[in-house]
């Protein structure tokens, strides 16, 4: 009897399985390095992500501008810190940062509402923070050792800099504890170059290769595949696809990077799994207008009118995907760039419709 019940059970929860579909990986990638945000407002964030089906918050650390957490490696730590209203402050550099504590408690508060937590160090490029604080730590000599000839960038060949980023990424993979399923190691927009991609195959290789074997899943940004090398790119980083050409406005850049890197459909032919996060519809600067309810209202209109899962490619629709259940998920950007300045709270409750409204279109995929 009791096994007769327990295989209508199974059947039945297979059944409902079915009808409902494969859960999509949907959340909101949050930038920490120009854009200060605290305890309490982060768990708002989480708490509007749970209440929308979403299920995971991309925490985007590092930039040109600040590193956005405490350091031991970097020597940003609260013992050197100014503490204001709650708030670490960076005595050297006069930018604030989350402690390891705070991070805690984000992470246990995550872990309540079944949020996964993502976080992201960005290299080889945005890496002007990392070197500043590097530089205070360590001295100039061993930056020039790591550093590249462009300002902001890693050297990818050195062998010194690829066991500083394991360093790194391994500091924030022990903050974020034994259960971090994934870790985002950035990818976008360093220099360029087809003839030297193979340096950055290789060195977004070994970071991945890093993570795999702590039992963590890599994601990276899609700016680096290109054609030539898409068959020497490590198929378990999963791919945070955000724009075919850089959005870059220069007709005969745009022209020759898309004959040159890869399509969301061409990635999904060779087998990598893909997240949409298409920065023409969901990418969110609320720091580049005075009006943010004004702007929010146009994104969530524009979003439920003419964005879903297939389309990656900007608004265009003309190679959107053909089949969306090849697309693992998607997420919405919140960066912190722009000339106007608004706090975390006033950023969290105008952005709070436009998350919502992202997160059920794109849960709700089969219905569009």
């Amino acid at each position: 009897m009791i096994n007769r019940v327990l295989k209508i059970t199974v059947m039945m929860l297979g059944i409902s399985m079915i009808s409902l579909g494969v859960t999509k990986e949907i959340g909101v990638n949050l930038d920490l390095a120009r854009q200060y945000y605290s305890v309490q407002v982060i768990k708002k964030f989480i708490d509007n992500i749970s209440s929308s089906g979403g299920n995971f918050l991309h925490l985007h650390i590092s930039d040109d501008e600040n590193y956005g957490i405490e350091s031991e490696i970097l020597g940003q730590t609260t013992a050197e810190a100014k503490l204001e209203k709650g708030i670490y402050i960076n005595k050297k550099t006069g930018k604030k940062f989350l402690s390891y504590a705070q991070l805690k408690e984000i992470i246990f508060y995550a872990k309540t509402k079944n949020i996964e937590l993502i976080p992201e160090i960005d290299s080889p490029a945005h890496m002007k923070a990392i070197f500043e604080l590097l530089e205070m730590k360590k001295g100039n000599f061993y930056v020039k050792n790591i550093k590249s000839d462009t300002e902001d960038e890693i050297n990818m060949e050195k062998s010194e800099s690829i066991n500083f980023m394991k360093q790194l990424i391994g500091e924030v993979t022990d903050i974020f504890g034994g259960k971090l399923r994934h870790f985002h190691i950035g990818g976008d927009e360093f220099e360029y170059s087809e003839a030297k991609n193979s340096e950055f195959v290789k060195y977004i290789n070994d970071l991945s290769n890093y993570l795999i074997s702590k039992g963590i899943k890599p994601r990276m940004w899609n700016d680096g595949i290109t054609k030539a090398d898409i068959n020497k790119i490590n198929k378990e980083i999963e791919i945070t696809y955000w724009s075919y050409d850089g959005d870059v406005e220069d007709v005969k850049q745009t022209g020759k990077r898309r004959k040159i890197r890869v399509s969301v459909p061409e990635l999904l032919e060779k087998g990598f799994k893909v997240l949409n996060y298409n920065s023409y519809y969901l990418y969110y600067v609320p720091k580049e207008s005075k009006n943010l309810k004004k702007d929010i209202e146009y994104s969530v209109n524009d979003i439920k009118k003419n964005w879903n899962l297939t389309v990656w490619d900007g608004e265009n629709i003309e190679n959107a995907v053909k089949n969306e259940d090849n697309i693992i998920g998607a997420a919405i950007s919140i960066w912190g760039e722009g000339p106007y300045k608004f706090t975390d709270s006033e950023i969290q409750k105008y952005s709070e419709p436009l998350v919502k409204t992202f997160i059920l279109k794109a849960q709700n995929y089969k219905k569009n």
